[in-house]
Order: C-alpha cells, then structure tokens, then sequence
C-alpha cells in the first residue's frame, strides 16, 4: 500500500490569542491525531516542535490522504509527499539516467 509523508505546521495566524481557545484547537487537534492512529490510518506520528510535525499515513491514493488532514486546516498547514521504497525508486533512477546517458 502507498505510503504518504505529511509535514505539518501550524498557523499561527489561524489560531486564536485567547489561551483557552488556543488550548480548545490544540486539545481538538491532538484528538484528531488521536483518532487517526486509532483507525489505523496514520502508521507514525511525531512532533519536530511544539509547532510542527509528521505523520506516516498507508492510504490507496494521495487525494485520500489529503481528505484526512483537511480537518486541520486552517490551523495547520501540511505537505503531503508520497514515500517511493528505496528499491523501487532506485531502480527506476537509474534506469533514467542510464537512458539519457546513451543518447
């Protein structure tokens, strides 16, 4: 199954500056994140900062996987990348450079 890297950051501007409402998005947040590992959707899930982080998603396509993390937005932003297997992309590389060196 496809896998999918999402870096997440948030918004600051999105967030409100009342610190129970801030506490309220980030509780509902950390829920969401919750609940998606629960489900069996997010495979990993970590913070880099008290700002920002990754989760590791299986999903059949990318247009799924961007369907999930929309709930965070606006208060998070995220970049949704596909994770190619090391064999496969290796191979698939080097073939490429292998043909363009033959011309």
């Amino acid at each position: 199954m496809p896998r999918y890297m999402v870096q997440w950051s948030a918004n600051p501007s999105a967030w409100p500056t009342d610190p129970k409402q801030a506490l309220a998005v980030l509780e509902g947040a950390i829920a969401g994140g919750d609940q998606l590992l629960t489900a069996g959707a997010i495979k990993e899930l970590g913070w880099f900062s008290a700002q920002d982080g990754y989760a590791i998603f299986e999903a059949d396509s990318k247009e799924i996987v961007l369907g999930m993390v929309l709930p965070f937005f606006p208060y998070y932003g995220q970049d949704v990348r596909e994770i190619v297997p090391w064999e496969r992309a290796k191979q698939a590389i080097l073939d490429s450079a292998r043909q363009a060196a033959s011309r």
